[in-house]
């Protein structure tokens, strides 16, 4: 496709994006909630007016790289240590729910076991970029419910690779789950270990030669290797690669603050509103007249699954009841994962194309509700100024004036 011909939908998905975040933030919603709705406006669903290309799919992708990045920024690896095993049983918990639901609809629609067991897979995903964008809107990225929420889609990433890699070799479709165990058990720490060697050196000599914007260039071209290393050597999203690169980073005295300005005018200025609006374009309400039983059925196990599941892990970790509701209502979008999933699914031959179907529409139905539930289990605002878990007000602030400044 000639670049000329993706101008004017750039523009028109940017303009729409801020009035309809705006819009959203009028009637007392968060704004990305407005910028997913421009997009279904936009797309196939209704008005037809942009169409998804290569072009667009990779500066959204960028989009959501940033905004992992960012949210790794604001991350406070002390603090969500403290929040650690509610994490971990809101992870698992939040996988085992929506699994054993999967395999139930299947047995309930007639699918065969490998099929069962691939939608049972999807249905485990959890994409954390939607609900990171809604808590830093409410002042809640920094909370304990927020931390648990970013802790816990993290490990959800690696038990759903784990539970893919067990399910395609079970049907014959993929490789040993040993070597996808071994892949996660080196990409970490040997991660870690590169981020400390190199990020700390790179921030130093920045610093004395007052090269910001040569700096800011290559701090970028880092956190591309990193979501490039996290999915093709570790398995892994690669938003897991770009989130743990802002958790490196943000640890650096004398870094944070100027990266994650540089980050948040280059995010919310144009990538971050172009992925958020493309999830949008994807969605094709036309499509739910392929199955429109199992789309509902399956909609509404994926929602009360993980949202229950997750909530549950919550509580036994120790949250509060308003806790544990958002943080259940935090871990329900599957966004990008679950589309990377059902697209291995289909080409694998796992999923017939009305599933497949169904998982996209299941997709983006809960990516859009996840917003709205979130802001219904909020109360609004900022974390208590007595809490030891408040947002940073540097951070906050940084954002807002991204924002201000990208109208």
């Amino acid at each position: 496709m000639p670049t000329v011909q993706i101008l004017l939908p750039l523009a028109l998905i940017l303009v729409a994006a801020r009035l309809a975040g705006k819009l959203s933030q009028r009637v007392g919603m968060p704004a990305v909630l407005g910028e997913l709705l421009a997009g279904v406006v936009l797309g196939p669903s209704l008005l037809g007016l942009i169409q998804m290309n290569e072009i667009l799919a990779a500066v959204a992708e960028i989009g959501v790289l940033l905004l992992m990045f960012i949210a790794g920024l604001e991350t406070d690896l002390d603090q969500m240590r403290r929040v650690g095993k509610a994490s971990l049983f809101a992870a698992a918990s939040g996988v085992i729910f929506p699994f054993l639901g999967g395999l139930l609809v299947g047995e309930l629609f007639g699918l065969d076991l490998n099929s069962s067991l691939f939608l049972a897979a999807v249905l485990t995903a959890t994409s954390v970029s939607i609900s990171a964008q809604t808590l830093h809107e409410l002042g809640r990225l920094r909370s304990k419910e927020g931390l648990i929420t970013l802790g816990a889609a993290i490990i959800d990433d690696v038990l759903g690779i784990l539970v893919l890699s067990l399910v395609l070799s079970l049907s014959g479709q993929g490789g040993s789950p040993g070597w996808a165990i071994l892949r996660l058990v080196l990409f970490f720490p040997i991660a870690i270990v590169a981020g400390v060697v190199v990020l700390r050196p790179l921030v130093r000599w920045i610093n004395e030669h007052h090269a910001r914007e040569a700096g800011f260039a290559l701090i970028m071209a880092l956190v591309l290797v990193y979501a490039w290393a996290a999915e093709s050597l570790g398995g892994l999203a690669a938003i897991t690669g770009a989130y743990l690169a802002g958790i490196l980073l943000g640890r650096i005295a004398g870094a944070r603050e100027w990266v994650t300005d540089g980050a948040a005018f280059l995010g919310y200025g144009l990538f971050v509103p172009v992925f958020f609006v493309t999830v949008g374009l994807q969605a094709n309400i036309s499509a739910v007249r392929v199955a429109p039983l199992l789309a509902a059925v399956v909609i509404v196990v994926a929602i009360v699954t993980k949202a229950f599941g997750a909530g549950l892990g919550a509580r036994l970790g120790g949250c509060t009841w308003p806790q544990t509701r958002a943080v259940g209502a935090g871990m329900i979008a599957r966004g990008e994962v679950a589309l990377v999933m059902a697209t291995l699914g289909l080409s694998s031959g796992l999923l017939d194309n009305a599933t497949y179907t169904v998982v996209i529409l299941m997709t983006l139905a809960t990516t859009l509700v996840t917003p709205l539930l979130l802001k219904l289990v909020i109360a609004g605002g900022e974390a208590p100024a007595d809490s030891p878990l408040a947002p940073l007000t540097p951070v906050v602030s940084l954002h807002e004036s991204a924002e201000a400044n990208s109208m």
